[in-house]
């Protein structure tokens, strides 16, 4: 945001000034403001007189409590030679709580702290309400570490209508989901894609042969200007969510992903978490799951409660405008996936890395070039060599040895989501491969390690994950659900010992 910007939107504020000197509430607690202010989005709600510069040293954590539907920005703002108006994005949250550390506020405002003047607190997109602003000391600095969830990891891959015939040479054991991109209404709500019927049920056939689950994707860019008139009445939408729901059973489906990608002016978003309420019911009703394909930029638009209604997320963590070298690098995807979990509160096992099967180019003056699109195929028959490296000829992708870090990431989340499969490189060329060994689930009974055998280092790795250790992962929690119940418990502990013991 530009100083202009700034200026104008601080004075059209209800800017509140504290002057006020911290309290310590406790020996790790620092109250620095408690009271309601609230504040229109760009606008501070809360802006403090900076008194005791060494409370921002390492181990120190900025604690805001707010009612927002976006984190807001924490500010530091100096008049002193520092940084005039650094804006810090939370690294952590829980319940109402957003926490603000000491390594994010150096990593905007530098770690010389005694320029520091004010600390101010700004909504981001959308109007926030502050309650408290608190220095947590020392070990209550941290942020709260989130519990972590057995689940399976999910590789979801895009199979467009245009390019449908690769679903022949396609390796449907390597995924969980197979997204039809895309299936979009008529003037009269019908749903279509250019797959012809016959082929369309064989792909359906074919991925449940292999447990993989088809998904109905509707929208894409350029695809979703026919759907506002089908929802801009209760009537209508609910006429329109029915042939939805009769196109899934036409084509023996499994759920709706949506991937409605427009503008924040469009009419739509004043639709679209009433559509998505809609949809979750009906889905319910059939067993069939609700996903959405998102960026930061459509994000925005959508409430924490909206996003709780979908069984997963799929983010578009590729086409980054914002980076001259590359449009889809590790900073890229650990940040998208920061956003949705902190600032959109969605749990990281429903947050799923979207990686892409090709590569964008950048004009003279470094922005994206978006009349550039090259398939990760040609790119490997350009040259070989480009299969583990992410940059040929001003072509930017993502190779073997990155999409094994982001694998490597995505085990930290909800899995992997691939944009889109037709594009991948044959034989031992394919990054599908390299996303189905890292990612695929062991079937040997009790691997919970995930390592092809049953062992002692299983029990102990269930035993670390039941007393709540927090560096444990387990790569199949399933294998360990020797009760069948769908979760893990001392029981299932006690299986595994047994076993072992007699084997």
């Amino acid at each position: 945001m530009k100083w202009g910007r700034l200026l104008s939107a601080l004075t059209a504020a209800a800017i509140l000034f504290v002057h006020a000197v911290p309290v310590r509430a406790a020996e790790d607690v620092i109250h620095l403001y408690t009271g309601e202010a609230s504040a229109e989005a760009w606008t501070c709600p809360v802006t403090i007189p900076v008194s005791d510069t060494s409370l921002y040293t390492e181990g120190n954590t900025i604690a805001v409590q707010c009612d927002a539907d976006a984190a807001p920005y924490f500010v530091l703002t100096s008049n002193s030679g520092g940084e005039a108006w650094a804006q810090v994005q939370p690294d952590g949250a829980e319940g109402d709580w957003y926490y603000y550390s000491y390594d994010a506020m150096s990593a905007a405002f530098g770690t010389d702290f005694s320029l520091l003047d004010y600390i101010s607190v700004m909504a981001a997109d959308v109007p926030v309400t502050v309650y408290a602003i608190d220095m947590r000391i020392g070990s209550m600095a941290d942020p709260p570490q989130e519990e972590q969830v057995a689940h399976e990891a999910r590789v979801v891959g895009y199979l467009p209508d245009w390019s449908y015939q690769a679903y022949g040479t396609l390796d449907f054991t390597a995924l969980t989901h197979l997204n039809i991109a895309f299936c979009n209404p008529d003037a009269e709500g019908d749903l279509s894609c250019w797959i012809p019927d016959s082929e369309l049920k064989n792909i359906v056939r074919l991925a449940h042969r292999s447990d993989v689950k088809v998904m109905a994707a509707l929208g894409g860019g350029g695809g979703c200007d026919g759907y506002l008139p089908l929802l801009d009445t209760p009537e209508e939408m609910a006429a329109f969510n029915e042939k939805i729901m009769d196109y899934c059973e036409t084509y023996d489906l499994d759920g709706i992903d949506l991937d409605i990608e427009l503008g924040s002016g469009h009419a739509i978003w004043n639709y679209y978490a009433d559509w998505v309420s809609s949809l979750r019911s009906l889905c319910d009703a059939r067993g069939y799951e609700l996903s959405t394909a998102t960026a930061q930029w459509v994000a925005v638009h959508v409430t924490q409660e909206t996003f709780s209604l979908f069984d997963f997320v799929n983010v578009m963590a590729y086409d980054n405008d914002a980076d001259e070298s590359s449009h889809a690098d590790m900073e890229f995807a650990q940040t998208s996936l920061q956003y949705f979990h902190v600032q959109k509160k969605i749990p990281k096992d429903k947050l799923v890395l979207g990686v892409p099967f090709y590569g964008r180019g950048y004009t003279a003056d470094g922005a994206l070039d978006w009349n550039s699109y090259v398939p990760f195929s040609e790119l490997v028959a350009m040259d070989a060599a480009n299969y583990e490296t992410d940059l040929y000829n001003g072509i930017a992708y993502n190779g073997a040895v990155t999409m094994r870090e982001k694998c490597a990431l995505a085990k930290e989340y909800g899995g992997i989501m691939i944009w889109e499969v037709s594009q991948d490189a044959a034989g031992e060329y394919a990054l599908l491969a390299v996303i189905k060994e890292e990612l695929t689930l062991s079937d040997v009974r009790g691997d919970i390690n995930a390592d092809g055998a049953f062992t002692v280092a299983d029990v102990v790795l269930l035993q670390k994950w039941l007393l709540s250790a927090s560096d444990v992962f387990l790569a199949d929690w399933q294998a360990g659900d020797l009760c069948k119940d769908g979760r893990l418990q001392v029981s299932d502990l006690c299986l595994m010992k047994r076993e072992l013991l007699y084997s």
